[in-house]
């Protein structure tokens, strides 16, 4: 990328196709360079300028308006280190139950220096069995919904958020392909779970990418999941 005077980076999550079209508009309107590169739900938004720093600063007003509450940096950090820093700032930690989405999740947030003051465990329960000894999701809701239910998923945050080590907990368990499981979940079913020892919110989410591109994205999901969760948090 050349030199410019003025640069932002914005990172958002999922903006739809009708925001990254306002985004270039606004960009273009003010005269004002704009990248914008999306993967996996991430989205990273380059915002720079050679020398009119009114134009700049107009714009980059211009876009966090249109991004709104998607917006979560505006410093270019990435989402596994906006949740280690937001969690250290409040002196949080976090637990993990990773099925489908196989560590990934533990290994983003590893990657973050300070990692160790948030994440206190990470367990990948992708069988039925480790789902039921480590989490201690019930026999029975398994045979009746399937190890890809918004029941199961429930169970694995209770079975973390229960040892009462963590403040939060995060579970993940889906149909990464490439058959459907003996219930007919259709592959890219997913569900993702958040939770505090209050309350736990659960999102059912069908994506539909190739196998690793959507554990990717779930990983993600899941960290804007647990930022959100985690900042509304009083």
């Amino acid at each position: 990328m050349k030199e410019f005077k003025n640069v932002c980076v914005l990172k958002v999550f999922e903006p739809d196709e009708k925001t990254i079209a306002a985004i270039e508009k606004a960009a273009n309107d003010r005269g004002v360079w704009a990248d914008i590169k999306l993967a996996d739900g991430d989205c990273s938004i380059t915002v720079a300028s050679e020398r009119d720093e009114v134009a700049f600063n107009d714009a980059v007003k211009d876009i966090f308006a249109l991004c709104g509450d998607k917006l979560y940096s505006d410093a270019g950090e990435s989402l596994a280190e906006k949740v280690v820093e937001t969690l250290a700032a409040a002196g949080k930690t976090v637990s993990v139950a990773e099925s489908f989405t196989g560590g990934l999740i533990c290994s983003r947030l590893v990657e973050v220096s300070g990692a160790s003051a948030v994440l206190y465990e990470g367990a990948v329960t992708y069988s039925a069995n480790a789902k039921i000894r480590r989490l201690h999701v019930k026999a029975g809701t398994l045979e009746s919904y399937g190890a890809v239910s918004k029941q199961v998923c429930a169970e694995m945050l209770d079975g973390l958020v229960s040892t009462r080590m963590s403040d939060f907990a995060v579970a993940t368990t889906g149909c990464a392909g490439p058959d459907t499981d003996e219930f007919g979940t259709p592959v890219g079913r997913c569900y993702i779970g958040v939770a505090d020892r209050d309350k736990k919110e659960i999102c059912e989410i069908d994506f539909d990418e190739e196998r690793n591109g959507l554990r990717r994205h779930a990983a993600n999901t899941a960290l804007w999941m647990l930022l959100r969760f985690a900042e509304n948090i009083k």
